[in-house]
């Protein structure tokens, strides 16, 4: 069974289904939310979870190889 409302055409104009989307809250992109987390998979395929941030894995953050710091 269906409902008889699944399937309509949208009986708006043009012009007024495309005025929908103007407005003063489509102006300016949303705030984006910085996340709390940020997950890395290991080469074991697992995931490996660290605290939040925008910034980029730094090269201090990667192991070290044989007592060397690993260069970029």
């Amino acid at each position: 069974m269906y409902s008889k409302y699944e399937r309509q055409k949208d009986k708006r104009s043009y012009d007024e289904r495309m005025n929908l989307y103007t407005g003063p809250q489509y102006l300016y992109p949303a705030e984006r939310i910085k996340p709390q987390k940020v997950v890395r998979w290991t080469e074991e395929g697992l995931p490996a979870y660290g605290e939040g941030g925008d910034e980029p894995a730094a090269a201090a953050e990667q192991p070290a190889v044989d007592g060397v710091a690993a260069e970029s």
